[in-house]
């Protein structure tokens, strides 16, 4: 019997021997932090709002660009949403992102926390529209599954509590934990995000991972900043503003190699998000090792002409082989 949310993927011995030696994220954590330069990204995002006459309860911001470049970094590098559960290696079925929603931006506001699906030919519009959508959802009086999971889960007595959580634990450990659950908890999600600089909050912050749910990295964009940095192309001394991102990872889920690529792709997208108005060119063999489960539903994409796009990526890239070769 399979797991609801991943399919399981057969991997070197060794690799199954390190879920027994490091059962838990915890003891597996590597942290790693980065300086995104936005000299580029923030007058994209300010012409891009004014060019679609977007207002702020529907304009495109640095947040939700950190999104889908991690959604899309995530789709070139299927090995990122894996997870461990059981001790056993899974190729999540979504790439799904975990968030906090502020109801009201105000100190006494109260937040919940949503997922969002998203799609490996995504674009900005696409998830734009996606995002307002949920969290005008999230922010209303009939909020959203988690918020209803939490009160209810949250109401019964501590015994009860605490016998219900190691019961699911159990049927998470044996691949059983309801679908339902699963969709309404964040924490079993392809990774949990933090927008730390909207709150002002200065200084890199990483985070940990939860042992709750099966999210295998945390990502946390933190306070825009104005630092010197020298042109490569005059050796001036410029000032940029730039962010730093702060990312926990669970190491066995991949080796260092890969990880390495796959966050160099989540800087190249970020320092130039022009790049994400239209869809990413995935090969064929890519898709089908992502193992994604009924994307074709999610709003805003056109199936099959993102097909095609994958389809002409991977001529190009036996045509380039072949180049190389020759």
């Amino acid at each position: 019997m399979g797991r609801y949310d991943g399919t399981k993927i057969k991997l070197p011995p060794f690799k199954n021997i390190e879920a027994h030696l490091m059962q838990r994220r915890c003891d597996s954590l590597v942290f790693y932090t980065a300086q995104y330069d936005l000299s580029k990204t923030l007058p994209f995002i300010e012409d891009y709002n004014k060019e679609h006459k977007l207002d702020k309860t529907e304009r495109l911001t640095l947040f939700q660009v950190f999104l889908l470049a991690i959604s899309r970094s995530m789709a070139l590098h299927p090995k990122v949403n894996r997870f461990i559960s059981g001790r056993k290696y899974w190729q999540r079925n979504r790439i799904n992102l975990a968030f906090v929603v502020k109801k009201a931006l105000t100190l006494d506001g109260k937040s919940t926390m949503m997922k969002m699906d998203f799609h490996p030919f995504d674009t900005i519009e696409s998830v734009r529209n996606r995002f307002h959508h949920l969290v005008h959802q999230a922010r209303s009086d009939k909020g959203n599954d988690t918020e209803g999971l939490i009160n209810f889960f949250g109401k019964m007595p501590r015994w009860i509590l605490m016998l219900l959580v190691k019961f699911l634990k159990l049927l998470d450990f044996l691949g059983w934990m309801p679908k339902d659950l699963i969709e309404g908890d964040p924490l079993f999600s392809s990774a949990i995000v933090a927008n730390l600089g909207s709150v002002g909050l200065s200084g890199t912050i990483i985070h940990h991972l939860y042992e709750w749910g099966n999210a295998s990295i945390f990502l946390t964009l933190n306070r825009i900043r104005k630092l010197p940095v020298v042109n490569e192309e005059t050796n001036q001394i410029e000032i940029h503003k730039i962010v730093d991102v702060g990312v926990a990872i669970d190491e066995r889920i991949a080796e260092g190699i890969y990880f390495h690529h796959s966050l160099m792709d989540l800087k190249a997208y970020m320092e130039n998000p022009k790049q994400l108005e239209i869809p990413t060119p995935i090969s064929p063999e890519t898709l089908a090792e992502l193992k994604l489960k009924e994307f074709e539903k999610l709003p805003h994409i056109d199936i099959s002409r993102e097909r095609s796009i994958g389809a002409m990526f991977a001529e190009d890239l036996t045509r380039s082989s072949i180049e190389n070769t020759l």
